[in-house]
């Protein structure tokens, strides 16, 4: 009788152990088999917004050796045909950007984006941008529309990753709201991993047991997810850039300066302030009222460095080889509203000093406030500043380590 119980409850916990330890590299080698040639370069060009809290087709674009990961946020709108997915399209130079990131993507969102994979050696770009750190770090709102309950399940499980940085990552994590409300097993392994004592030693046993079947269930969810996305991608798209051959052309980007400068001309034409014709014509009512209405804004401090700092600690326990680009803010439009020079270049300041510290490499554009036409509003790039991001990104991969 009792071997009778022990065979269904054998075959049960054998079920129960592959499915928490095999679910990750199944459902990854089920979407494997969508992602015909083409595939990533048609998802790069068009980003699927849908698929950035996933971890399954980030993986795959990190083992391809001429894609770029780049992770940032709502400048990703911007520049035109100098934007990144159209000035690349086609690997003119060898390599496809692949943009992971949308409006409140800050750091402590891109550590998430990060913290899953597999990085070591891999080349990755992460742009800041100074307004994420005009206030107490990334909203309550911000972080529940961005975080990935599985992305942080798979930073928690990542081995390159030190016990320090994932406790550190615990205690920021269980400051969000939305984690307690949406992920109790979440919450509960987070608030118990690598504490003293015995309990919880015990609750973090008995929680990674359910985290993992919880993790198994995402998993699923992004591969259905994925698949659904790769399939409604145009077969046209995908055929042209699967016959497409890089042509590893140096740019002329001489050339690519001045017609840039020109279409800025163009945009920015009716205003002093460094700022598109249409963004102008938004808030030119506003003025009087903007005028010095920045007055005791500040950058610094701010609880988003110690987010950079959990960023910058993964990335470094992971191996990766990341290049930090440094966007500017409008010159002319801070300091028509008041914003105290002083802290920007605080900002600008730290975030070398970190990079420094952790022996990052900088794309620091900090130097181009000023620069006509570089930005298109208070705070994302126009053309002529994503050509020059191009520039230091093709530079970055090319460069040998």
């Amino acid at each position: 009788m009792l071997r009778h119980r022990l065979i269904p409850l054998g075959v049960a916990s054998l079920l129960f152990s592959l499915t928490i330890l095999f679910m990750g590299p199944i459902t990854q080698k089920l979407v494997n088999t969508y992602i015909k040639p083409g595939v990533i370069e048609t998802v790069a060009e068009s980003p699927v917004p849908d698929l950035f809290q996933g971890t399954i087709l980030q993986s795959i674009v990190i083992k391809s050796s001429d894609v770029l990961p780049i992770y940032g946020s709502s400048e990703f709108s911007y520049g035109g045909a100098f934007n990144p997915t159209k000035f690349y399209a086609g690997k003119p130079t060898g390599w496809l950007p692949y943009l992971v990131g949308h409006a409140g993507s800050e750091d402590l969102i891109q550590a998430l984006y990060a913290g899953g994979e597999d990085l070591k050696g891999k080349k990755i770009a992460l742009s800041l941008s100074a307004q994420w750190f005009g206030g107490n770090g990334i909203s309550q709102a911000a972080f529940g529309a961005n975080f990935s309950a599985l992305q942080i399940y798979k930073m928690l499980f990542n081995p390159a990753i030190t016990s320090q940085t994932k406790t550190d990552m615990a205690e920021r994590l269980l400051q969000f709201d939305e984690i307690k409300k949406s992920y109790p097993i979440l919450e509960g392994y987070l608030k118990n991993y690598n504490q003293p004592g015995f309990l919880p030693y015990v609750l973090e046993t008995g929680y990674w047991m359910e985290a993992k079947v919880e993790l198994a269930a995402l998993e699923i969810q992004d591969a259905v997810k994925t698949i659904k996305d790769v399939k409604k991608l145009s077969a046209k798209e995908i055929a042209k850039n699967a016959a497409a051959k890089p042509s590893n052309k140096f740019p002329n980007w001489s050339a690519l300066e001045k017609k840039a400068i020109a279409d800025g001309k163009v945009s920015e034409s009716n205003n002093p302030f460094g700022v598109t014709n249409t963004y102008f014509d938004k808030n030119k009512d506003n003025l009087v009222k903007l005028k010095n209405s920045q007055s005791k804004a500040h950058f610094y401090p701010s609880q988003e460095y110690n987010d950079l700092e959990l960023l910058m600690k993964v990335l470094k326990d992971e191996g990766a080889d990341p290049i930090f680009i440094i966007q500017p803010v409008n010159g002319y439009w801070y300091d028509y509203t008041g914003f105290p020079k002083e802290q920007r270049q605080k900002y600008y300041a730290q975030v070398r000093q970190m990079a420094k510290q952790y022996n990052f490499a900088l794309a620091d554009f900090s130097g181009d406030e000023y620069d006509m036409y570089f930005m298109s509003d208070p705070s994302h790039p126009n053309e002529l500043g994503w050509l020059k991001i191009d520039k230091a990104l093709d530079n970055f991969v090319h460069k040998a380590n």
